[in-house]
């Protein structure tokens, strides 16, 4: 997996993805953020990826976004964009790869967690969640 691509959840129950600068994203990057998702929480839950950084996603990396093991763990997906650019690149993605979970665009981090705060599942106590992984 690329140096600086980092994934960990927060206090608030919402798993967060962050890409390196110049992000040309892989599947063999997915499947590792995956991986690590299930490592650090195997709940269904919110997934945040701050994409302003990725510059390009092969297309299998996208194909991968609808697959079961991603599916079993995130119950929704925002997809923070600062530029054109990238805002495309994310409204391609969902258009042409339609993931199985309500996903959305958004320019800010919190209208982006005010929209996925619908799809936290309460926070539990016996959640045997591990915080981080880089």
């Amino acid at each position: 997996m690329k140096p600086g691509l980092r994934i960990w959840l927060g206090e608030d129950g919402i798993m967060r993805i962050e890409y390196p600068p110049d992000c040309n994203l892989t599947l063999e990057d997915v499947r590792e953020l995956n991986r690590r998702h299930r490592e650090i929480s195997m709940r269904c839950r919110p997934l945040l990826a701050y994409a302003d950084s990725v510059a390009a996603a092969e297309h299998e990396a996208q194909q991968f976004a609808s697959d079961p093991d991603v599916v079993e763990v995130v119950s929704a997906l925002a997809i923070i964009v600062k530029s054109f650019f990238t805002r495309a690149m994310a409204d391609i993605f969902i258009k042409f790869n339609k993931p199985p979970y309500p996903t959305r665009v958004f320019t800010n981090e919190a209208d982006a967690l005010a929209w996925l705060e619908e799809y936290r599942a309460p926070l539990d106590a016996d959640d045997d969640d591990r915080g981080e992984s880089a």
